[in-house]
Parts: C-alpha cells; structure tokens; sequence
C-alpha cells in the first residue's frame, strides 16, 4: 500500500512538473510564448524543484461522510538525461470522519534508472529503506515532455507581465489548457497506475494556471496551479480542491545524486511503479 501511495505522489509530482512564468512590459504574444516553450522542451535537462500541493476532499464513502485535508511540500533535483531523481518529502492527512485522525509521513526517495529506494523517516530512529523496480516505460511516461506538451500544445497564454524569479527575468502568463490533450494525459496516468476513475471534462471546473518563463530559454521558473475536480470512487462521489505551487531553479546545471550506503542494502519488495 505503501509504494503505491508513493507512486501516485510520483505522478502527480511529475504531471505537475510540467506547469511552469511585475511590469506591464509585453515583447512576445501568447502565442509566440507557447512556441518558444514547446521548442524549448528538447533542452531542458535536469533541474531543481521545490513544490507544495494542497487538497481538501469530501464525499460520502459507505453512508459516511468525511472529509481529508492533505499537504504535501517536496524538495529535490531531477536528471532526465540521466534518469535519476531524489525527492525529499514531507505529507500530512487530517481525516474528518465518524473517527478523527491526522498523520504525517516523511520520506526520502531515489530513483536511479530502473530501480526507486524509500526511505521512511521516523523521529529518533534510522531511516526504514525498501527498494523496488521501476517499469520500463516510466520515465518515457512520466517525463517532463509529454506532460509539458498537454499542458501547453494547442492552449492559449496572456501575458501578464515581466518578473524576476532567482534572478532570471520571466514572463508571467495566464496560460489555458486544451482540454481535450489536458484530460487525455491525466487519464493515461490514472490508468497506468491502476486506479479505476474515468476523467471527463466534466470533472475538472474552475480551472485557473499561472506560469512564469525564463525569457531567454522560455524554460519554466515557477507555477501556480488551482482546481476543482469530481471522481467517482466506486460508486462514491468524491469532491477535491487543489492548490499546486512549484518552483524549478538551476536548470541544465551538473547534477549529482548519491545513494546513502545503508539504502544499498534496503529490502526488495517488487515493482514499485
């Protein structure tokens, strides 16, 4: 159960990646910013990344209604050429139901190629690893790429503005989806990891992005992302609320992720994603 919380995370993790970016100075359209970021995508690399998401979900599940407040702040770095990743991550459940409960969960992850450690990080103990494979079309299915060209193939942007985001200068845009390429991508991330929850266009309202782009690579620099979205779990109606705020920095600088020692030796427990 475990890693395949850790691996639904992973998507929404990546699948937002993607979204990146003040004066009233305009130089470029909107439709000469969304050019210059689907041709920017074959150079981006490797980069850092520090995000927060947020959601509140209700619904009734069983005769019983309940709501969940979940936040979940993740820092790390990201080598697509490579295909290595190292995220560390902190999230917290709050459940309000005929029973109250709150959790929170820490951890360190690594994927390095075909192979993905996690580490559960206890208060005064050592760190809990367990190891497990990464399928062969992972990274070719979670990779920047093709969630940046969902997210911008076929939408429209307005310029908002200029602004500085460490010290890169960007343009900021309010940037509108192509539904169709929006809910196709979502779907086939749902489906990879073996959830049964049809998405519509009807599920996804109120819909608002915000991304800030460097203007001499039109690479993103920051995100801002906020949403309403209807599921049906199993015959059950479930309402949720997200806010996504993400931040990339040092893009294409050399990257290097060590695998701590006593991960090496972790227990395997088959595939994780």
């Amino acid at each position: 159960m475990k890693e395949r919380i850790f691996s639904a995370m992973l998507v929404l993790l990546i699948l937002v990646a993607a979204i990146a970016c003040g004066s009233n100075e305009q130089e470029i359209t909107g439709d000469e910013l969304i050019d210059g970021i689907l041709a920017s995508i074959e150079n981006q690399e490797s980069s850092r990344l520090e995000m927060s998401m947020d959601f509140t979900m209700t619904g009734t599940f069983d005769g019983e209604y309940s709501e969940i407040d979940y936040s979940m702040d993740a820092n790390g770095v990201i080598d697509m050429v490579a295909q290595e990743m190292q995220l560390d991550m902190t999230m917290s459940t709050e459940v309000r139901a005929r029973t109250q409960s709150v959790e929170t969960i820490t951890t360190k992850e690594y994927i390095l190629d075909d192979m993905a450690y996690v580490g559960f990080v206890r208060e005064g103990l050592p760190v809990e690893w367990v190891r497990g494979d990464v399928s062969e079309d992972w990274w070719e299915s979670q990779d920047y790429v093709s969630s940046q060209i969902a997210l911008v193939r076929g939408g429209e942007a307005v310029i908002l503005g200029t602004e500085t985001v460490k010290g890169i200068d960007c343009y900021i845009a309010e940037i509108s989806p192509d539904m169709d390429e929006l809910l196709e991508y979502i779907s086939s991330q749902v489906e990879q990891e073996g959830l049964s929850v049809e998405i519509t266009e009807d599920s996804i309202s109120d819909y608002s992005q915000k991304g800030w782009y460097a203007k001499d690579t039109f690479f993103p620099m920051k995100s801002h992302q906020e949403f309403d979205m209807k599921v049906d779990i199993e015959g059950n109606e479930a309402t949720y609320h997200f806010i996504i705020d993400t931040l990339y920095y040092d893009w294409n600088k050399p990257v290097s992720i060590e695998l701590p020692s006593e991960a090496e030796e972790a227990e395997y427990i088959g595939p994780i994603m």
